[in-house]
């Protein structure tokens, strides 16, 4: 009983413990026998047989037209037992590593979290704004940043499928070098002044809020909160007042 629960503790399971011990006490074995002795059915002795085989810790042997099952010497159960510890070792530091990006997904009051970094993050925002097909979209960006990272095509490709879906769009873009065009009808343009300086860009739709820096390392997140989503557009609502005010 003890290696049993010593077995257990190891990640076998009870029927694994019990087979794997009563083969260790008989030797070579008909599937029958091994059954009888451990306590098990004859399915689940078939099962645990071909499970520690998978393992090294079972084989089988022909003698007559009979087919036995062994088990293997006690010293490859210690080689078995020290290959899981490592794997289990290598688990603990993923988990250990991925433990802050576990807590931002968490859901509840908490918003989910995503990141990218690299030439595709701003392809994934482009993506998830298209798959969310939003009826509103607030944008607020430096145009002549973003196309030194992502050619005017795609930029392109982007307001080809935006319009599609047609949704309400607010713009505000720092353009000192290039034309702005609206990508659909329903979109209204803000030119921003030039003597603002920034390098990043926002993008408000559905219930998420993307930003986007283009200093160093191109990264961009996508954060799920609509509480996050009706500041952001309190914030455009302003931006827009100000804007007509200044007419």
């Amino acid at each position: 009983m003890q290696w049993v629960k010593t077995l257990r503790s190891m990640g076998f399971s009870e029927s694994e413990a019990q087979v794997y011990l009563s083969a260790l006490e008989l030797g070579a074995s008909t599937v029958q026998v091994l059954a009888k002795k451990a306590k098990v059915s004859r399915v689940t002795t078939y099962a645990v047989i071909e499970s520690l085989t998978r393992v090294g810790l079972m084989s089988s042997v022909e003698k007559g037209k009979k087919k036995l099952f062994q088990a293997e010497s006690p010293e490859r159960l210690s080689s078995f037992v020290h290959a899981r510890v490592k794997q289990m070792e290598a688990t603990l530091r993923e988990v250990e590593a991925s433990v802050h990006e576990l807590k931002l997904v968490q859901r509840g009051e908490k918003p989910v979290v995503k990141m990218f970094e690299g030439p595709e993050a701003m392809k994934a925002i482009q993506e998830d704004v298209l798959r969310s097909k939003t009826p509103y979209i607030d944008e607020f960006g430096n145009l002549d940043e973003l196309l030194k990272y992502i050619p005017r095509s795609t930029l392109q490709s982007f307001g080809d499928m935006i319009r599609k879906f047609s949704p309400k769009m607010r713009t505000f873009l720092f353009a000192k070098e290039q034309e702005i065009k609206p990508v659909t009808q329903t979109v209204e343009v803000f030119r921003l002044p030039d003597t603002m300086r920034f390098s990043g860009h926002v993008f408000v739709y559905g219930n998420r809020v993307a930003l986007s820096t283009y200093k160093g390392k191109q990264i961009s997140v996508i954060i799920e909160s609509i509480d996050l989503v009706e500041t952001m557009r309190a914030m455009f609502d302003y931006m827009e007042t100000c804007h007509a005010r200044m007419k």
